[in-house]
């Protein structure tokens, strides 16, 4: 579970990373590849919300809290 977590917050660093590459390079040439890697980002970002509280409901995780 944890590294699936940390995968998806990899991946969406990495698309970040990719728009922000494909805004310098495609600067002003109408490229839609940076809207593609931000879409895929948000994609990313709202499956592993959903995801997370699915594993809430189901009680795959808990809360964690101090001295527990």
């Amino acid at each position: 579970m944890r590294w699936l977590v940390i995968l998806c917050l990899v991946a969406i660093v990495l698309s970040m990373a990719s728009a922000l590459v494909f805004l310098f390079r495609d600067s002003g040439k109408g490229s839609s590849r940076m809207l593609r890697a931000l879409t895929i980002r948000v994609a990313i970002s709202v499956g592993l919300f959903i995801f997370l509280m699915v594993s809430y409901k189901f009680g795959l995780i808990g809360p964690q809290g101090v001295g527990r």
